[in-house]
């Protein structure tokens, strides 16, 4: 319900569901997100990485704790995509609204104080102790960080940009001077003009989007045209103004 009143940026043009875009994220992501969880159950019960890394004591054939483990380690983890799925660029970057950020630290302050101290035999759990949560705190921590180059990487593939360059531009094969870096940076100029609101998008020509110069260079060309209807238009009414008061 939070999620309601969250602090967050307006889009800078009209805007759409991307239907294709939602649950193609959905999909990557939440098959990353059940590996993390594979991962860290296979690490905490059939290995010693985090015993001899961190210090703990070991949860090997003790299927109460690691049942106690697993749901603090998926509780952070899901819960802290939320972050990521409502900013459109860095999660960390946009600060989210203080009711989200309060929420989602109660959560997770309830469910770390379950994991440590529960012992509950209907839920099948046992407490973990600080040191455990600790270690899923920073594993949870670890595996975060990618959630928002999956998101972009997703959000790439989808636009087509990455099959343009992949088969058209052939960047890799290109014989620009520095592999086209000076269009590559004109076009992010304009993207990011673009989505600031200052242009309007996906300007093309022939089937390429312009620069920036050509833009200016299209505007100002407009404005001197029109600076030269008006100035004939008021030469001509004067020529007749000037004949009628002859006559």
């Amino acid at each position: 319900m939070t999620i309601s009143t969250d602090r967050v940026k307006p889009s800078p043009r009209p805007d759409s569901w991307k239907l294709n875009e939602i649950f193609a994220t959905g999909i990557v992501i939440g098959s990353y997100l059940a590996l993390v969880t594979v991962l860290f159950y296979w690490a905490a019960n059939q290995t010693t990485f985090f015993e001899s890394h961190f210090g703990v004591r070991s949860l090997s054939g003790n299927t109460k704790e690691i049942s106690s483990a697993l749901y603090l380690q998926v509780s952070i983890i899901s819960q802290a995509l939320i972050f990521v799925t409502r900013s459109y660029s860095w999660s960390f970057t946009e600060r989210p609204g203080v009711l989200l950020m309060c929420a989602f630290v109660v959560a997770q302050l309830v469910a770390t104080l379950i994991a440590v101290y529960a012992d509950i035999s209907f839920a099948d759990i046992s407490g973990i102790g600080w040191g455990w949560a600790g270690v899923i705190w920073l594993y949870s921590l670890v595996f975060y960080v990618p959630l928002d180059i999956i998101k972009f990487t997703v959000r790439y593939a989808l636009s087509g940009q990455a099959w343009n360059l992949l088969f058209d531009r052939k960047t890799a094969f290109t014989t620009k001077k520095d592999f086209g870096k000076e269009d590559r940076e004109a076009k992010w100029a304009l993207s990011q003009r673009t989505l600031q609101g200052l242009m309007s998008p996906d300007l093309d020509i022939n089937g390429r989007r312009t620069t920036l110069i050509a833009e200016a260079a299209r505007r100002r060309a407009e404005i001197a045209r029109l600076g030269e209807m008006y100035t004939l238009r008021g030469h001509v009414e004067s020529v007749n103004a000037v004949e009628e008061l002859g006559s």
